[in-house]
């Protein structure tokens, strides 16, 4: 049986956005609990050991090209493989588990009433346990695309800067795609009873198909914004081509964080009508 590490959530809260709650400082004291609470429910328990690991696929990967020492390994195919290795399938993956787990897991397993016995609105502790989220997938996406990215500049012989637009475009579309799938995947464990089969129809066979469809059908989904990013960062790699539809850099990183902070305050509002029942 999976370990569990101790969670946040009750009896019904109040009304008000932030409970009983009027200090701010109060507040933010509470809610910060649930933060580290949060972090550590995805970092400690088996699910997360796992998520962590695969996270680590594409230095496996790097690494095994550098020891078999292929000679067109260099930062043009460290571009070809990242993107849809990284962003297309490890990115998605590992942000719909670990946004899912948010709410819906702790409602299975009867955690989450009892954290909303305490003096912390349902809001708060939604807003709270997305921003736990975020720092655990931030920690578990981030250093992969880094190390990864060193492994191949060591191997090319090449200074560790010289190829620094890359790096930063890549960890600018982790860092968004963790906030924005976060944020889509965490609203559907609100919103649906279950919510996996929708995350995966989503994640893996809408976001992969929408980009061959015709006319601005790409748009609709989220890795066409990141692909967008890394076109607008990456002077020459295998995007080059991308069809952008004229969207630039900043304006796709401007979609993807509108797009989250939406879908991020409907969970919240959903959160907040949600009743709970402590299970006997």
């Amino acid at each position: 049986m999976e370990s569990r590490a101790p969670t946040t959530a009750s009896r019904r809260s109040s009304g008000t956005w932030w409970g009983e709650t009027t200090d701010l400082s109060g507040a933010v004291r509470k809610g910060w609990v649930v933060t580290l609470l949060t972090i550590r429910y995805l970092t400690s328990t088996r699910r997360g050991i796992v998520t962590l690991a695969l996270s680590w696929i594409p230095l496996l990967l790097t690494g095994a090209l550098a020891i078999a020492r292929v000679p067109s390994f260099d930062i043009l195919l460290f571009q070809q493989l990242m993107v849809p290795l990284f962003l297309e399938i490890v990115l998605v993956f590992v942000t719909l588990v670990s946004a899912m787990a948010l709410i819906r897991e702790e409602i299975d397993d009867n955690t989450l009433p009892f954290l909303l016995t305490r003096p912390v609105s349902k809001p708060a502790v939604a807003v709270s346990k997305f921003t736990g989220y975020l720092a655990a997938g931030l920690a578990f996406l981030l250093p992969p695309v880094l190390v990864s990215y060193v492994v191949t500049e060591a191997y090319a012989g090449t200074g560790l800067g010289m190829d620094a637009d890359v790096l930063g475009a890549f960890l600018a579309a982790t860092a968004l795609g963790v906030l924005a799938y976060g944020a889509l995947f965490y609203f559907l464990s609100v919103a649906f009873r279950k919510p996996l089969m929708v995350g995966l129809l989503i994640g893996f066979l809408w976001e992969s198909v929408a980009g061959f469809l015709p006319g601005s059908v790409p748009m609709l989904s989220l890795m066409f914004y990141l692909k967008s990013v890394l076109k607008g960062l990456v002077s020459v790699g295998p995007l080059s081509g991308f069809n952008s539809e004229n969207v630039s850099a900043q304006a796709a990183a401007t979609v993807l964080l509108v797009f989250s902070i939406v879908l991020l305050i409907a969970a919240a509002a959903l959160f907040q009508r949600m009743e709970f029942r402590q299970k006997a």
